[in-house]
């Protein structure tokens, strides 16, 4: 995965994904097998593959197929493999052949002759006609028959083999990277879901050479340090290491440099910028990531017969910004509201208004304290992306406490106070005292509430105050 970014992609991907190796390679089969002339059929062709005489085609063709795999004598060193692997051919080319195949259940080896040539009352010619057998290199030309191609597909495991999907078994398959972009979102958008844009650049299929990463016209050319293998081999201390060829990354092909596309200079890939629109859904929460499949980086290799590609995922995390009134906590919505402290005595009814844009009028009871809580139902955060199913809008009550500007407001204060005997408050009179009852002797210290949390000026001031032994302006205040 990578993070999207205005670096250019093409520096900062020097290489590609590691590439998976084919179960043989994209280059042809070289390997001949060269047969003697067969003196006459001297084995069961139904035991050789391991069938009934009632088999179909079908199943024919699969048993071959089957026993090609495990007796090739590219894969197979047992032996007695090639020899194995000629009856086997010869079983199979005799039973797909639906006049010889007659001929032998009817007459058995006895419907060929000594020089392998068909018996002339069972009709028909050299069961493995065509010069093949008798000159070697292709033992079933002039048969219609590609054994290299009936190879290939039988050693295409799940994709080309019976059964499988017909695909081919050296196509490699590669995928891009996964680029992750920040998308910033107002909170009322992350409640309500919205749908939103997002422009980023990703790597993508050359549009000049649709990938292929040549010049109109150009091909590429076997590699020339691999030849064509995709592996390289090394000796190290008796022991024979393979890798992946460095030249042609594994390809087994390259491009030279007058054949390369002007635009991806042979990379097949190039940056373009992008843009996608998504719908966030209601709910959504600070951190989630949003995966959107494709739209990611494409491999950085080029298209051909032998590499299928496919992008990477394009995936968007949300960042919610915050909201300067609302909060969330998990599928609720919260607001801190401030009523006065005569509202909170005396009861009343406050408006809040709500992230929808509505307003509710609420009903204080009287003596509430503040940090209480009301909470009004089905006004909150949609559950599971579901409008109709929603939290709880939380309104928490802050008391502020009054603060008199005025002789009136300070007249009134002291009116309240006495009236429930609040003997703490600071009254203006002279002869106000904080307790009457309270003996000055008992009192050990006594603080001004300024002086509880004192400025740094303030505390300058005392210890120049104490080191000249000056009172401060402060003090004398």
């Amino acid at each position: 995965m990578r993070v999207s970014s205005s670096v250019s992609y093409i520096a900062k991907r020097s290489s590609c994904l590691p590439r998976v190796k084919p179960a043989i390679h994209a280059t042809p089969i070289t390997r001949s097998f060269h047969s003697s002339r067969a003196l006459a059929i001297n084995f069961d062709p139904y035991k050789t593959l391991g069938i009934d005489k009632n088999a179909d085609d079908k199943k024919i063709k699969k048993a071959y197929y089957d026993l090609v795999k495990k007796y090739h004598p590219d894969v197979n060193k047992e032996k007695d493999a090639e020899k194995r692997f000629h009856k086997i051919q010869e079983s199979y080319e005799l039973l797909r052949n639906k006049e010889k195949r007659a001929q032998y259940d009817q007459f058995g080896s006895a419907a060929f002759d000594a020089n392998g040539n068909a018996n002339p009352f069972a009709g028909g010619g050299n069961p493995f006609g065509g010069r093949g057998s008798a000159q070697g290199g292709n033992p079933f030309a002039g048969m219609g028959f590609d054994f290299e191609d009936l190879f290939r597909e039988a050693f295409a495991g799940g994709r080309g083999g019976a059964g499988g999907r017909g695909g081919r078994e050296y196509v490699n398959r590669h995928v891009g990277d996964n680029i992750e972009i920040l998308k910033s979102i107002p909170f009322k958008d992350s409640i309500f879901g919205s749908k939103i844009t997002v422009n980023y650049k990703a790597v993508d299929t050359c549009g000049t050479c649709s990938g292929k990463g040549t010049k109109a016209g150009a091909t590429k050319t076997t590699c020339p340090v691999c030849h064509g293998t995709g592996q390289t081999t090394h000796v190290l201390g008796g022991f024979h290491m393979s890798s992946t060829c460095a030249t042609c990354q594994g390809a087994g092909v390259t491009i030279s440099k007058k054949d390369q596309c002007g635009t991806c200079h042979g990379h097949g890939v190039q940056e373009v910028p992008k843009s996608t629109t998504v719908d966030l859904p209601p709910g959504i929460s600070d951190g989630s990531r949003i995966r959107i499949p494709g739209a990611g980086d494409a491999p950085f290799v080029t298209k051909d017969a032998f590499n299928e590609t496919s992008n990477g995922d394009l995936i968007i995390r949300v960042s919610v910004q915050r909201d300067p009134k609302f909060k969330r906590e998990n599928n609720n919505l919260i607001v801190e509201e401030d009523i006065l402290m005569t509202t909170a005595a005396l009861g009343g009814e406050i408006v809040v208004p709500t992230l929808d844009g509505q307003k509710v009028k609420l009903k204080v009871r009287p003596g509430v304290q503040s940090g209480k809580k009301l909470t009004i139902p089905d006004k909150g955060v949609p559950i599971n992306r579901n409008k109709n199913n929603r939290g709880n809008f939380e309104v928490i009550l802050n008391v502020k406490t009054l603060v008199p500007e005025t002789p009136t407001q300070t007249a009134l204060l002291e009116a309240l106070a006495d009236a429930f005997n609040d003997k703490s408050a600071k009254r203006t009179h002279a002869d106000w005292n904080v307790d009457e009852n309270n003996n000055e002797d008992d009192v050990n210290e006594s603080y001004d509430e300024k002086d509880l949390n004192p400025t740094k000026l303030n505390r300058i001031g005392k210890l120049l105050g104490k080191f000249f032994n000056l009172d401060s302006k402060d003090e004398k205040k």
